[in-house]
């Protein structure tokens, strides 16, 4: 999993590819064993190479990957919050503050009665935790059709306290906090990869924090926007915007 997240960023490096690329893609880094474990038919050998993805797959970009969906869960249970927030500022760019003080935790829902989407409807709807759900909690729901490992499902498999096993639906549909609405991950990766200045400036923004070892300041952000314009005219190309970082003055003076 590791292998076709590196595989596909130094491809996009290498070819310049546009960031949007990063997101919504027919295509991705598979041998064998990872095609058998995303359910993609006729990949053969060891060697991990870049296969065309078949039209009923949900896979491409970043987002579907293992790794990413790996990382963002426990091993046990996926949270939209979790997921949400995680991609919401690593990769979209979007700041979530902290929870409210006095603010208690989700309870976990020991009888198997109700999905996560409906014990996080009390959250969402309290004004208090709103301003941050509705940024991270839409964005974790477009995941929640994979599960803690990465692999694709229909329902939750829920096992209640009497020990009985049952299926509850998954709804992966909501609406971004700018209005924008989607019906599921397929959907929400075309709204992501249709913003390509924004997830510029964010990427610029990680490589020079990342290269200069200095955290970004409110007074930079017209330097990080300076940059991911320059990358414009290249469709802002992953190599362009690397470029544009390392030969602007804020990387060479931080």
């Amino acid at each position: 999993m590791l292998a076709e997240t590196r595989a596909v960023l130094v491809d996009a490096l290498h070819n310049d590819a546009p960031i949007s690329e990063l997101f919504a893609t027919e295509s991705t880094y598979l041998n064998s064993r990872l095609a058998r474990y995303y359910s993609v038919d006729g990949v053969t050998g060891d060697e991990l190479r870049r296969i065309a993805l078949p039209a009923d797959s949900h896979r491409g970009g970043l987002l579907t990957q293992g790794a990413i969906l790996k990382v963002t869960a426990n091993g046990s249970t996926t949270s939209p919050i979790v997921r949400g927030a995680w991609v919401a500022e690593r990769l979209l760019g979007c700041e979530i503050p902290p929870p409210p003080s006095g603010i208690p935790a989700l309870e976990p829902d020991i009888r198997g009665a109700t999905t996560i989407r409906q014990q996080l409807a009390k959250h969402r709807a309290d004004t208090a935790c709103a301003s941050c759900h509705r940024l991270m909690d839409p964005v974790g729901f477009a995941l929640e059709k994979f599960d803690p490992a990465g692999q694709w499902r229909k329902n939750y498999r829920i096992t209640d306290s009497a020990g009985k096993r049952r299926d509850l639906p998954i709804d992966a549909a909501d609406i971004l906090a700018d209005g924008s609405p989607f019906s599921g991950i397929d959907e929400f990766k075309n709204v992501v990869a249709g913003r390509p200045e924004q997830l510029a400036r964010n990427l610029a923004g990680h490589m020079v924090s990342y290269g200069t070892g200095a955290r970004l300041s409110f007074a930079d952000r017209d330097a990080i926007t300076e940059i991911a314009m320059t990358a414009a005219p290249q469709d802002y190309g992953m190599r362009s915007i690397l470029n544009s970082v390392i030969t602007h003055p804020i990387f060479l003076t931080k």
